[in-house]
């Protein structure tokens, strides 16, 4: 396979001829455009041409002892390391017979001796030209094949994570649904021979399953819009600490309505000078939305959560930490799984999509993110984002 050649580094050329006036010849005419290789045998040309680096164009002699010519191009294009080097034959040799031996073997030109030193350039610049643009092409080709790849890769991941989804959330769906249809057949018939503790027990019940059924479908909503948001970046200049206290007061407001522990107070510190920035705002949505709900959620004794952000050379740096539940050593390599859930969450609702979109939002921004975390000693999750450009 061709390999592209910087534009600052000169051709690689092999000039394969047995008398050596002719290769002092060829030095003369090429070597202030070109870097020369010399081979006075076909053996040594061949071990030449298929080195770690091969020549970009071979000048090869047809009359040579041992080996000719002919059977150097013959090997050089059976090789799939040497068969797309442009071979130009240069040979006293002019009957059209011998042109005809070369070209079926492969070979793009003839030069005939004596050389004429217009020629040698003419042909040699021509063919240089031709291999560039090719390896160019398919260099191109490649990375438009590479892109494909892994377009339709992204797509059947995405089947994938749909079909678990869907299958996982079918299942969910049913436990609290079968502890609603229960509860209200049993209030309905028994309602006024039920003590007041009891219906008032089955009630909460419901509550909490409706509100897990709520938080399934708050998922499902938001795998639908990180669908279409997580592979896209589109940034524009944002006050990050007003975004940060929006997505704070939502987070609050939030887990005060599901009523289960103490709501902890969200503290925010962003630097002066990395308040304003140029991001995606629905992938910072994504990421600070996520890690600060479950911040908020796994700190059940409702102590405070922090969030600090700095600037770095490369962009900004932010922390959300917590003194909540942790994570256990074992689960930290897995966290940011989809479905994954920490073994250590108990009855706690989730559904472990959360830390898989901030990965995914994190990845896309060019960023990078990782959690420190002891279990029953909190959690930090640290997020570092480059700068983007407009």
């Amino acid at each position: 396979m061709a390999s592209l050649r910087s534009p600052d580094d000169k051709p690689v050329i092999l000039v394969v001829d047995d008398t050596p006036q002719n290769l002092s010849l060829m030095c003369e005419l090429l070597e202030q455009d070109y870097t020369l290789k010399l081979a006075t045998s076909g053996a040594r040309a061949l071990k030449i041409a298929t080195a770690s680096t091969p020549p970009d164009l071979i000048l090869l002699d047809i009359m040579m002892p041992e080996m000719d010519g002919y059977e150097v191009c013959r090997q050089l294009k059976a090789d799939p390391a040497t068969a797309d080097i442009p071979v130009i034959f240069v040979t006293a040799l002019a009957e059209i017979e011998n042109e005809e031996q070369g070209f079926a073997l492969g070979a793009v030109d003839y030069i005939t001796k004596p050389v004429s030193p217009s020629i040698v350039h003419a042909r040699v610049r021509t063919h240089i030209h031709i291999k560039d643009a090719r390896d160019h092409l398919e260099q191109r080709n490649r990375d438009d094949r590479e892109r494909f790849e892994q377009a339709i890769g992204q797509q059947m991941q995405l089947s994938a994570f749909k079909s678990s989804y869907l299958s996982m959330a079918t299942h969910e769906f049913r436990t609290p649904l079968t502890s609603i249809l229960s509860a209200q057949d049993l209030l309905l018939n028994s309602a006024d021979k039920l003590p007041a503790e009891e219906r008032t027990e089955m009630l909460n019940e419901i509550g909490q399953a409706v509100q897990r059924m709520m938080d399934m479908i708050d998922d499902v909503l938001e795998m639908g819009r990180a669908e279409d948001n997580l592979s896209k970046l589109t940034p524009k200049p944002l006050d990050l600490a007003a975004l940060l206290r929006h997505i704070a007061g939502e987070v609050s407001t939030a887990t005060a309505l599901r009523g289960t522990h103490p709501v902890s107070r969200i503290h925010l510190d962003v630097a002066p000078d990395a308040s304003m920035i140029v991001a995606d705002e629905r992938l910072l949505r994504h990421i600070f939305g996520n890690l600060l709900f479950n911040a908020v959620k796994y700190t059940l004794d409702g102590s405070d959560v922090r969030v600090t952000v700095t600037r770095t050379d490369d962009g900004i740096r932010a922390e959300v930490s917590d003194s909540g539940i942790g994570v256990p050593a074992a689960d930290i390599v897995k966290l940011f799984s989809t479905f994954f859930r920490a073994s250590n969450v108990g009855k706690i609702p989730g559904t472990g999509l959360g830390l898989a979109i901030v990965k995914r939002a994190v990845d896309t921004h060019g960023g990078q993110v990782e959690v420190i975390s002891e279990q029953d000693q909190g959690s930090r999750f640290v997020v570092i984002l480059p700068n983007v450009a407009a």
